[in-house]
Parts: structure tokens; C-alpha cells; sequence
């Protein structure tokens, strides 16, 4: 009778890893990414999965060796601290080196980039795609001169209509080629402020897209200032003032789209006066603005981890609807008027869920 017998792994065998190798380096970027100081192979070893595992410290280590060296060579690299300025020693992904910085186009660089989609002649294959794709996202923010903004926007304005629901693919197009030729548009539009739908007549500067929406950045000739308008509350069609012949406008040197959108919703100006707002925040919302103030307003940190923040606000509705994704954990000190109209929000949310 044959008799079972159990094999042994031998000497120096480990248990297999159970953890598939880029899982376990996408979950150790991360967990380095989100670390606040420097983190002792220690920690890793507890922390992160894929780490944690049955094998001996000595092939845990190995296996920690070989995934630097792979990240590395992806320019992913993690670099050991002795001491950082509160005196902890381990390992870190320097953040400003692991980032990619944001990206403008110089006219060159756009003229390649058209002149290689005509070149190639075909879109619907995968080169023509993504060099049609690559110069949408790389031309809508830049200020081209012309002719070469006239040549680009031949190459670019067919990929727009990709927009991120139907409401505003049906405004890309038309405000596209508004921003491209300079001409001056009308549309109505719902102001998030008052929630009124007025007629805007618009010198339209620039697109773009920011947290899922796209904004069209102009001179707004009623209010005589630059405002920035959010596609989803255009009402109807965008219907330009002057069809054909050169551009009725120049954009001015100076302009910048990226001040104008990706900003907090309280910091898009609506045309009414500022005001200084004061908010005390827990030990969440003062960990979440740390992330997320985007150089607005001044974050005092107490040492029980909460804090204070003093931010000038040009939208009180979008300020409203910012805060509520604090909910409890912020609270108005000032103005008295927009903490009680903050805790009138809070209750009618609340009311709706009970």
C-alpha cells in the first residue's frame, strides 16, 4: 500500500507570495505616498499587504529590495532618510519628484503635434487617436497666435465633443471654435449664486476641464469682468454674435486660465463682494484642507490637531456647498449671517435623510 508522504520545502525555501508583485508595489507606493514622515522598514512590514506574510524577515527584505528597483526603473524612487526634521529615520518617495508638473504647450510644440496628426492622415487607428487626443488636452488651455491657432484647431476641435455629460458635449463644439476664431457668443445661463437664468454676451478666452466639468473662461460684457462659467448651466444653444470674418477680440497677454478654473467653487467670482469668512475645523477637516486649500486662505493648526481657517470668499452659494462636504466637522464663525445660513443647510439636509 502506497503510504502518503508530505514533501518538505528545502532549506531556504520560502512560502509562496500570495500577494501578485504589482499589487503589492501599487499598495507600497501608496502607503509611502500617504505617509507623513518616515516610515521604518518595521512599519511596511506590518502595514503594508504584501509584506505581511509568512516568509522570514530575511526574504521580506529581498522582496522589499527588488520592488524598489523595479519602481526605480519606472522613475518611481523610494530613498531611505536618516532624519527628517522631526528626527524620525526610514523610507520615503519624495512627493515634488514623483508628481508630474503641469504641462503648457509652446507654439512649436503644438505645430508638431498638428503637423504630425496631418501627416499621418488617419484618425481612426490607434496612433491617429491618441496624437488627436493629445493635442485636445494640450492646446485647450494654451493661447495659441495665429495662423497657428487657426491650423491647430482644425486638429483639435473634432475630439471636444467628449465632454462629461450631454448637456455640456453640446456646447464644446461652438464655444471650441468661439475660443479658437474670437468671437464673441450669447447664451443664457444659470447663475449657481441666484439661481436665476439670465442672457450673458461673452468674449470667450479659453476652455477647460476641472474636477469632471467644463468651464469657459470670458469677458463678460454686461458685468464688464472676466467670469467663468460652467458648461452644465449654459440653458438652450450658444449662439456666436458674428458667424464669419477675423476675430473681434484679443485675448489679453497676461491671461491665465489655470487661475480661473480648478479653484474652490467659493473662489469663482459671480460679481458680488468679497467677504472674509472664519471656520474652525476638527481634526479631519483640518487634515483635509492641509490637502486641498490650493493656496486660498491662511490654515492656523492647533496642537490638539484642529484649527482655523481665514479664507476671502466671491461666492457665498459655493461656499455653502463646499462646506457641506464637511458637514459637522467645520463650523461658521464669521459671518454671522453665513454660519446661521450653513446650519439652515445642515438641518435641511438632515431632514431629508431622517
Amino acid at each position: 500500500m502506497d503510504v502518503p508522504t508530505l514533501r518538505l520545502p528545502p532549506p531556504g525555501d520560502e512560502p509562496e507570495e500570495k500577494v501578485p508583485k504589482l499589487e503589492r508595489q501599487l499598495n507600497l507606493v501608496s502607503y509611502l505616498l500617504s505617509a507623513r514622515a518616515p516610515v521604518p522598514f518595521s512599519d511596511m512590514r506590518d502595514q503594508v499587504v504584501g509584506y505581511d506574510d509568512e516568509a522570514s524577515p530575511d526574504a521580506i527584505e529581498k522582496r522589499f529590495d527588488r520592488d524598489k528597483q523595479d519602481l526605480r526603473a519606472i522613475g518611481v524612487v523610494i530613498e531611505y532618510k536618516a532624519e527628517d526634521p522631526s528626527g524620525k529615520a526610514g523610507y520615503v518617495i519624495d512627493k515634488q519628484g514623483y508628481f508630474l508638473p503641469e504641462l503648457s504647450l509652446d507654439p512649436e510644440d503644438a505645430m508638431l503635434l498638428a503637423v504630425l496628426q496631418r501627416a499621418h492622415g488617419v484618425v481612426d487607428d490607434p496612433v491617429g487617436r491618441n496624437l488627436k487626443s493629445a493635442l485636445a488636452k494640450l492646446t485647450i488651455d494654451s493661447q495659441l497666435p495665429e495662423p497657428l491657432r487657426e491650423s491647430v484647431t482644425e486638429q483639435h476641435l473634432l475630439t471636444l465633443e467628449r465632454g462629461s455629460s450631454d448637456a455640456q458635449r453640446a456646447h464644446l463644439e461652438p464655444l471650441g471654435e468661439a475660443v479658437a476664431h474670437r468671437k464673441r457668443v450669447v447664451f443664457k445661463y444659470c447663475a449657481a449664486a441666484t439661481g436665476r437664468t439670465e442672457k450673458r454676451a461673452v468674449k470667450p478666452y479659453g476652455l477647460g476641464l476641472a474636477d469632471g466639468n467644463w468651464h469657459l473662461v470670458g469677458f463678460d460684457e454686461d458685468r464688464g469682468a472676466i467670469r467663468n462659467f460652467r458648461l452644465d448651466r449654459i440653458q438652450g444653444k450658444v449662439t456666436p454674435v458674428v458667424r464669419r470674418g477675423r476675430g473681434e477680440y484679443e485675448v489679453p497677454a497676461d491671461f491665465d486660465i489655470a487661475a480661473h478654473i480648478g479653484v474652490e467653487e467659493f473662489q469663482i467670482d459671480e460679481g458680488a463682494p468679497p467677504v472674509v469668512v472664519t471656520l474652525e475645523t476638527d481634526v479631519v477637516a483640518t487634515w483635509l484642507l492641509e490637502r486641498r486649500m490650493r493656496g486660498a486662505g491662511t490654515l492656523k493648526k492647533h496642537p490638539d490637531g484642529t484649527g482655523a481657517y481665514e479664507v476671502e470668499v466671491k461666492s457665498e452659494e459655493g461656499l455653502l456647498r463646499w462646506l457641506a462636504e464637511f458637514g459637522g466637522r467645520v463650523r461658521v464663525v464669521a459671518p454671522l449671517r453665513l454660519a446661521d445660513a450653513f446650519h439652515d443647510r445642515l438641518a435641511k439636509a438632515r431632514a431629508l435623510y431622517a
